[in-house]
């Protein structure tokens, strides 16, 4: 016989930038709806509904996911409906939760989400008892955290502003190998060099051998289109790795040429 799951005490938990902003009154009002909540089990995954309200153009919900999972968890794009007291969906949605962050072990954040009224069937809609699910689609994501190896000498004095950039970055799941500009900039030469960052969460070691690179303006031209060959490039699983390329051109850099808004397509 299994042993039955047992419930999860949870913790106000909330990003760094509420935090920051948040006040002590407010904590305690969050803490309070936090201990009116139903329990939650080992390994569930929850939403709660504190309420729903009509905002005009929208309606605004405010919800705590609950992490009652061993590990912290964040998330995507998540699926999520809205339903009334006769458990009717009255709105769909895919909400972007990544600047929600990783919710740790037992932590229960504070979420406003906000459904605009042309997705919600206004007719089914009552503020009464309404709440927000999951749809079946819910995704969890598990992100990797990298660290720089073999930094490069020449960028000491920059590797604040590098290890900024890499922080800043868009989460990368697990599994997957990335490439992103750090920085396009036009020498006294005529030659553009592209400084790169590449992030590997494969768990291997993964071997870079060729990479194509498309420089764009932001009015999306094409400036510089090539394929360069990398010798003996290899990171190791969880580690981001600089790499420079330079493209021959016939731009001349004394005509002020703004490159600060261009972008790199690998």
């Amino acid at each position: 016989m299994s042993e039955e799951k047992q419930n999860v005490e949870m913790e106000l938990s909330l990003t760094e930038r509420f935090e920051a902003v948040v006040s002590e009154v407010q904590k305690d009002i969050m803490n309070e709806e936090i201990s009116g909540l139903e329990p939650i089990k080992e390994s569930d995954i929850n939403i709660s509904t504190i309420y729903a309200f009509d905002d005009g153009d929208e309606i605004e919900a405010k919800v705590y996911f609950r992490n009652g999972l061993s590990t912290n968890i964040n998330f995507e794009y998540v699926s999520l409906v809205l339903v009334n007291s006769n458990e009717e969906v009255v709105a769909s949605k895919v909400f972007d939760l990544r600047e929600m962050g990783d919710i740790p072990i037992g932590g229960a954040r504070p979420w406003k989400l906000c459904f605009e009224k042309s997705c919600v069937d206004m007719e089914k809609f009552s503020p009464e008892n309404c709440k927000v699910l999951f749809n079946k689609n819910i995704k969890a994501v598990n992100y990797a955290k990298f660290e720089f190896e073999d930094f490069p000498e020449e960028f000491n004095n920059f590797k604040g502003q590098f290890q900024t950039f890499l922080e800043n970055l868009p989460n990368v799941e697990k599994g997957k190998f990335t490439a992103s500009a750090f920085n396009i900039s036009l020498r006294q030469d005529g030659k553009l060099i592209v400084t790169i960052i590449m992030r590997n969460s494969v768990a291997k070691v993964a071997k870079v051998e060729e990479i194509p690179i498309t420089i764009k303006d932001e009015s999306d031209n094409v400036i510089a289109k090539g394929r360069f060959q990398l010798k003996d490039f290899t990171i190791n699983p969880m580690k981001a790795k600089v790499c420079v390329v330079a493209f021959e051109t016939n731009l001349n850099p004394e005509l002020g040429v703004d490159t600060s808004k261009w972008k790199a397509v690998f």
